[in-house]
């Protein structure tokens, strides 16, 4: 069997394994040798199928990039493919978001990729990472360090983060030789980035110099690489099963939801709460750590993971807070806690009257009404559940103020003469410790406390029998 028909033989039986779903195929292509004969196994495997091909240009490598882009629109005329393209500024985005080149490529490319789908109703993404890639990324993830998961290297298909759209890699097994061979006897052409052969990137480094180091000791190594990475697969697919369970049984299930603004927080950065004391008892903190974070697709960070390990371990684990590449981990009432980014601290502002305020990531709604109808009590709900505190208005001029706790804040709760500080009172309502920093805090001009909206009122402004009319503040999200 010469290499045409053995490399047709192995897309082939790989798509067998693929849904057939509607929509056809999303080909993504950049003019190497790999993508194009790529295209050229879809057109002979499917000529009845609806293919599209999407071409990036990255503008990295100057006429290059435009003559690649050409490149690959006449190769689709010639298949008589769909053919889609678009343009960014990869530099201007790796600087703006302080990522590497390779890594703002691969964000802007697969972000590109889902929204073209998406428009376009393909279901299904078909890229040409091959054998020696998969080979390669085993062992930038292990020089990089990484958890079981890199160790899976290349998955041959699943669902890009975030979204429906399936990416398949129906030549994972199929080696860098084979693809070029297969070029040459079907006469095809392809361009050549000319930026493989440096090694200013870490994976050209791997290939160009690592691998043919290795070559030397195994002149199979690609084969053997990729025979250890289904290994680690397996071994990774039977470990979720026999942890799944137990990684369940560390969570913690959130109380009631009350509706105020503490409830509301949490529903929108909260990403889980775990019991110390059962990650303790685990016997292996690193590891079920990892598993928790993995589960909740928090990319793993082997120093972060070092340090809240190190948290949990501690005979007597007090208040941390770990501030984490992405979002922020702590320890607090014996619980870990890990939260989605709160992003910058709210800035005060004015509430010149009735209306509506974005403070943050929250929107505060004021409104007065006529207290004829009103009862006594502090808090209302609205429609979508959300408290609203309720007070009198007849000493409550506009324009009051809305800001962030500050040290020594004081007020007198509903129901109490005394005053107690902010900071005490949230933590008896059980206050998330980050929250302190973006809670809502609404004063007089004069600096006195009116209300934390949502949660309580300042017991001076409470609704009585003679109350004429009402101020209604509550929150919401954004």
């Amino acid at each position: 069997m010469n290499v045409i028909e053995s490399l047709l033989k192995e897309v082939e039986a790989f798509f067998r394994g693929v849904p057939d779903e509607e929509g056809g195929l999303l080909l993504a292509v950049s003019g190497g040798v790999d993508s194009t004969v790529m295209a050229d196994v879809i057109h002979r495997l499917f000529p009845e199928k609806r293919v599209g091909i999407a071409h990036v240009n990255f503008h990295l490598r100057g006429e290059d990039s435009n003559r690649d882009q050409e490149f690959v629109r006449n190769l689709s005329q010639r298949y008589g493919f769909e053919f889609y393209t678009t343009d960014f500024d990869t530099s201007t985005h790796a600087s703006e978001h302080g990522v590497s080149i390779e890594i703002a490529a691969r964000e802007l490319r697969y972000r590109w990729f889902c929204s073209l789908a998406a428009e376009e109703g393909f279901k299904l993404l078909c890229t040409a990472h091959n054998a020696n890639d998969n080979a390669e990324t085993l062992l930038l993830n292990l020089v990089r360090g990484t958890g079981r998961q890199g160790l899976g290297g290349i998955r041959p298909k699943g669902l890009v983060n975030g979204s429906d759209l399936m990416v398949i890699r129906p030549f994972l097994n199929i080696e860098r030789s084979e693809i070029e061979e297969y070029a040459r006897e079907s006469n095809l052409s392809w361009c050549t980035d000319r930026t493989n052969s440096q090694n200013e990137y870490s994976r050209n480094k791997v290939r160009n110099q690592v691998i043919p180091l290795l070559e030397q000791i195994n002149p199979s190594v690609i084969r053997s690489l990729c025979r250890d990475i289904s290994r680690f697969q397996d071994l990774n697919a039977e470990v979720d099963k026999l942890v799944g369970g137990k990684v369940d049984s560390l969570l913690l299930k959130n109380g009631p939801d009350k509706g105020n603004i503490i409830d509301l927080l949490r529903k929108k950065y909260l990403v889980f709460r775990s019991s110390v004391e059962r990650i303790r008892q685990t016997g292996n903190v690193r590891f079920y750590l990892a598993e928790l974070l993995r589960t909740f697709s928090v990319p793993l960070n082997e120093d972060e993971l070092d340090r809240i390990s190190c948290g949990l371990d501690s005979d007597n684990p007090s208040t941390r807070v770990y501030f984490l590449k992405e979002g922020t981990a702590t320890i607090e009432r014996g619980e870990l806690r890990l939260y989605s980014s709160l992003g910058e601290v709210p800035s005060a502002f004015e509430i010149e009257g009735c209306g509506q305020y974005v403070f943050g990531s929250m929107k505060i709604s004021v409104s007065l009404e006529d207290a004829s109808s009103a009862g006594p009590g502090a808090v209302r709900f609205s429609e979508d559940g959300n408290c609203v505190s309720v007070m009198d208005a007849s000493d409550l001029d506009f324009p009051l103020v809305c800001r962030t706790l500050k040290e020594g804040d004081s007020f007198s709760p509903f129901g109490l003469k005394g005053s107690k500080k902010v900071a005490d009172f949230l933590n008896s309502r059980k206050a998330d410790l980050l929250f302190k920093n973006i809670v809502p805090v609404v004063t007089k001009k004069d600096g006195r406390i009116v209300c934390l909206p949502s949660l309580e009122i300042d017991n001076r402004y409470k609704v009585t029998s003679l109350s004429k009319k009402l101020l209604m503040i509550s929150v919401s999200s954004s």
